[in-house]
């Protein structure tokens, strides 16, 4: 797992808690179920019913893979393999690319791109249409991201409004029972607690899990510009140098990739 989710999360959440203890507040009193109900069932349900119940299962996949590293766009990997493509199809041709095809690599989900331009490539299509194909390919795959995106934001505006209901609700029960002064004064305190659940939920959880899938798809989209660039390479005929040298130019995008671009440039 990426180290600096765990540290975003204990950070976040260890700051207010010891803020809330600082100032001699009880934890135990943060914690309640019935306000938890109402902000984070209501935010699912109205999720669910703007976006689908598909669509926010897909939503949960993508950001549970995106916290693993194993998932990461990984572009020395890249650059090596179709660096290798072009010393094969250099030598001996571009149809020897058929016998790359069986790579177990171009079936996870970051190489069936690569893998689609090669197809193209051994069915001798124009370099236009090859990436024209491409890049639709690639709008498609951004729009199906941007509404995994859309849902974690819908979530981070709909929860702080829970909230409000949540402590509305709870101040209409302390207001039909206003007998005892004391249980009053506990039970406002009570009420709060549903528009703090909906603040906290919106800004610590869904809005950055929508920041951290458009960061992923940002990468995504450059690691698949890669590819693109890559297959074009190919076809044009280039050598596997000059294939190394364009595509480390894309490192920049990239976690430590200042280093990776200044030693793939002095290949």
């Amino acid at each position: 797992m990426d180290i600096s989710t765990i540290i975003g999360l204990v950070v976040a959440f260890g700051s207010l808690i010891a803020g809330y203890l600082i100032e001699k507040g009880v934890l135990s009193s943060l914690f309640l179920i019935s306000p938890f109900i109402i902000v984070f069932g209501g935010t699912m349900g109205a999720v669910i019913l703007s976006y689908g119940f598909h669509d926010l299962i897909g939503a949960v996949k993508a950001l549970v893979r995106s916290f693993f590293t194993k998932n990461a766009p990984k572009p020395e990997q890249l650059i090596q393999k179709v660096s290798e493509m072009a010393e094969l199809c250099r030598r001996e041709g571009l149809l020897k690319l058929q016998t790359m095809l069986t790579d177990a690599d171009l079936n996870n989900d970051n190489y069936l791109l690569l893998k689609e331009g090669m197809i193209l490539t051994l069915d001798m299509k124009p370099a236009e249409e090859i990436e024209a194909a491409l890049e639709s390919d690639m709008q498609t795959y951004t729009m199906q991201k941007q509404l995994e995106i859309e849902v974690f934001q819908g979530a981070g505006g709909f929860s702080p409004t829970l909230g409000i209901i949540g402590t509305v609700m709870g101040l209409v029960q302390v207001l039909s029972n206003m007998s005892d002064a004391e249980h009053l004064t506990a039970a406002i305190a009570v009420a709060f607690i549903a528009t703090l659940y909906g603040v906290v939920f919106a800004n610590l959880i869904y809005l950055p899990a929508a920041n951290r899938l458009k960061t992923t798809l940002k990468r995504q989209k450059v690691f698949r510009e890669m590819m693109v660039q890559g297959i074009l390479l190919i076809a044009s005929g280039k050598s596997s140098r000059d294939v190394e040298n364009q595509l480390a130019l894309y490192y920049h995008a990239f976690r430590g990739g200042e280093k990776k671009y200044k030693d793939g440039i002095n290949n």
